[in-house]
């Protein structure tokens, strides 16, 4: 299951993924832009054993995640082996697990330059800029890995850098970066060629269980990690925040 798997980094993954498994595969794609997962679902390989299917999903709103989790679960009628990355969806990993299967997940992001949490302001709603929103969301997605892997010894959680990528990022920014962004993403990887490394990672054997903090090129990071104390701070404000949000 790809979350986001419908443009940029997301796709590369997916796409990579569906041509190793050669239509041997159920794959499910989350995303906003169903015109596009259905290009995309067309290019792949087909076989009797072939199920795709797509969950249209803005996820920048946490009770659209959570309904989309739900959508999933009726579409998934056995185990999932690999999330690219809905929390809500685990025991279905546990399921896959015990039955001996891969069962691996994998958040795309920026554990390279993440910083430590901020616990005084989770959200970035204090001290709000784009840097800060940047480098929380990094150290939100590290922890998070750190802090699942010990409660679910069986799965294999990671958060990996794809580092610079040619993706459509300059569209959604200020209109006096533009140029810098366009620039630079002239010397990134392409995401077929991102998605192939980030595929090749999901599947590595030394990253079967465990948590895994992991650059672009398939290699484990050394950084600074956060505490237990701080890591468990964050996951008990993200489940009441899942909570607030499936009320409202």
């Amino acid at each position: 299951m790809f979350v986001g798997g419908t443009s940029g980094v997301g796709e590369g993954t997916l796409r990579a993924f569906a041509q190793a498994a050669q239509g041997r595969a159920h794959i499910v794609i989350v995303g906003r832009d169903s015109t596009r997962a259905e290009e995309i679902i067309a290019s792949f390989p087909k076989t009797d054993e072939s199920q795709y299917d797509f969950i249209q999903c803005d996820a920048t709103l946490l009770k659209n995640v959570v309904i989309a989790a739900n959508e999933a679960k009726s579409k998934i009628s056995g185990s999932l082996n690999y999330l690219v990355f809905v929390d809500e969806l685990l025991p279905l990993l546990d399921k896959a697990a015990r039955s001996g299967q891969d069962a691996r997940v994998m958040s795309i992001m920026d554990p390279k330059n993440a910083r430590l949490l901020d616990v005084e302001d989770f959200g970035v709603k204090k001290k709000y800029s784009l840097t800060q929103s940047a480098q929380q969301i990094g150290a939100y997605n590290s922890a998070m890995v750190q802090e699942y892997s010990p409660i679910h010894p069986n799965l294999s959680f990671s958060h990996i850098y794809p580092g610079l990528v040619k993706t459509r990022v300059a569209r959604d920014a200020p209109w006096y970066v533009k140029p810098v962004i366009s620039g630079l993403l002239l010397l990134g990887k392409t995401s077929e060629e991102c998605g192939e490394w980030m595929f090749s990672a999901l599947i590595n054997d030394k990253y079967k269980t465990g948590g895994w903090l992991i650059g672009e090129f398939g290699e484990e990071l050394d950084v600074q990690r956060d505490s237990p104390e701080n890591r468990a701070l964050l996951l008990d404000h993200y489940r009441k925040q899942v909570t607030e949000a499936t009320k409202a």
